[in-house]
């Protein structure tokens, strides 16, 4: 058998070796990019899971079907669903009837990514963990994250191919190249391998060596354009990403705010008074610096409200939330608790000062009252109110507003109208 020259030799080593380092080259770039493209995905569902989160609260789930129809409608996401702790669906955008049998199951993994078709649309469906306990799917289009992927794979390959087409030439010419024709080549293949794109070479010797180092130079002005192209490229996707995320911040901070207010008066909600306090009695239990909370009612509300009728009773709502929130300090928070019962946090107060304010609160719903005009023989309603101070009081949110609820009952079994401080005698009547 007739022996293969060195030149043969020399072809098939180099393009042998040049094609398994390709084939390994394309396959890491390959895994690589999709571990980015699932990075992305995942971060941008976590972003959504901030905007998800505020409606995770009992009772909330009308606020978290709208948010989610919301959210759709906006092209933020292309589906949504949300499961209580329990693993039961609250809320759903579209309809589970849309969305196919996953959606209706809770995620059993945080951050795992399914790919799977909706109608005729494929997507993307990433599972996210809520800090109130229950978790979600969050499902985004699949076209645009892979037309980005079909771009880099194609970069890819074409870097590959020319690789594989080099090693050949290079092959090819090397049994009579100039050794430091060949060299030089070497040196700029380096370079450019360690991402110094703008490097060539000018070699004199053979047309072979020649045409080797026209193509290094050619690869290498067109590696530089594909790598300034995908520059960007991620440029304007980290721009659309960054514009994105300041729209669902700021769609967060107004749903936020929707979620904490009272719809009536504009005040704070319960929710909002039961952050307020637990913060504030953590600060209070840090610095020694005392607060106060008030509960008040409104005297005879219900008669005048079943008489005169709820449009006037909720504009004696709305004037009572709009006198206490003029009288208050900026540092207090003023809550609509529920029906015509108000309470007012009052930070940084010591007792003698939370009842005088109390007091003061008391006379200025009076004249506020006094001001609407009612039928006859109605009378405007008046104001009474029970204080509890931490840490005497209680040193806890719960015990505090059980113990300032304690001394508005005592104030409306005796008399009306005024103002009590919590003693432990009212919770033995």
């Amino acid at each position: 058998m007739k022996k293969m020259s060195m030149r043969g030799r020399m072809v098939i080593v180099a393009v042998a070796s040049t094609l398994i380092a390709c084939i390994g080259l394309v396959g890491a770039g390959v895994f690589i990019n999709q571990v980015e493209m699932g990075e992305a995905l995942i971060a941008r569902a976590e972003a959504t899971s901030d905007r998800l989160e505020i409606f995770a609260v009992e009772g909330s789930a009308f606020q978290m079907q709208d948010g989610l129809e919301r959210m759709v409608g906006a092209g933020n996401v292309f589906a949504a669903v949300v499961f209580s702790p329990g693993g039961e669906v609250v809320a759903a955008a579209p309809q589970l009837s849309e969305l196919g049998a996953l959606m209706s199951a809770a995620p059993g993994i945080e951050n795992e990514v399914r790919t799977l078709t909706v109608g005729e649309t494929q997507v993307m469906a990433v599972s996210v963990s809520l800090a109130s306990g229950g978790n979600a799917w969050v499902v985004f289009e699949k076209r645009p994250y892979a037309a980005a992927q079909s771009r880099l794979h194609l970069g890819w390959l074409v870097a590959a191919a020319g690789a594989v087409l080099l090693a050949l030439m290079i092959a090819l010419a090397a049994a009579r190249s100039p050794a430091k024709g060949l060299a030089e080549i070497h040196t700029a293949l380096s370079r450019i391998g360690e991402g110094n794109l703008d490097s060539r070479c000018d070699v004199d010797g053979p047309s072979e060596v020649k045409a080797i180092a026209r193509a290094v130079n050619q690869m290498a002005t067109k590696l530089e354009g594909f790598v300034s192209e995908l520059g960007a490229e991620r440029s304007a996707l980290e721009q659309q990403v960054s514009g994105r995320t300041r729209e669902l911040e700021q769609a967060n901070r107004l749903l936020m705010d929707i979620a904490n207010r009272d719809a009536l008066t504009g005040l704070a909600n319960r929710r909002r008074l039961e952050m307020e306090l637990e913060r504030n009695i953590s600060f209070s239990k840090r610095t020694g610096q005392p607060l106060a909370v008030i509960m008040m009612d409104l005297d005879k509300f219900k008669i005048c409200n079943d008489t005169a009728g709820h449009l006037v009773g909720d504009n004696i709502l709305r004037a009572v939330a709009s006198t206490l929130r003029s009288r208050v300090r900026v540092t207090d928070l003023v809550v609509r608790w529920g029906g015509d019962e108000f309470c007012i946090l009052v930070p940084a107060t010591q007792p003698q000062g939370a009842i005088a304010a109390a007091e003061s609160l008391v006379d200025a719903v009076k004249e506020a009252t006094t001001a609407i005009a009612l039928p006859a023989p109605l009378e405007p309603p008046t104001a009474s109110a029970g204080v509890a101070c931490f840490p005497e009081d209680g040193e806890d949110p719960h015990t505090l507003i059980l113990n300032a609820d304690a001394a508005l009952y005592q104030v409306k079994a005796t008399g009306r109208g005024r103002v009590l401080r919590y003693s432990p005698e009212f919770s033995k009547d």
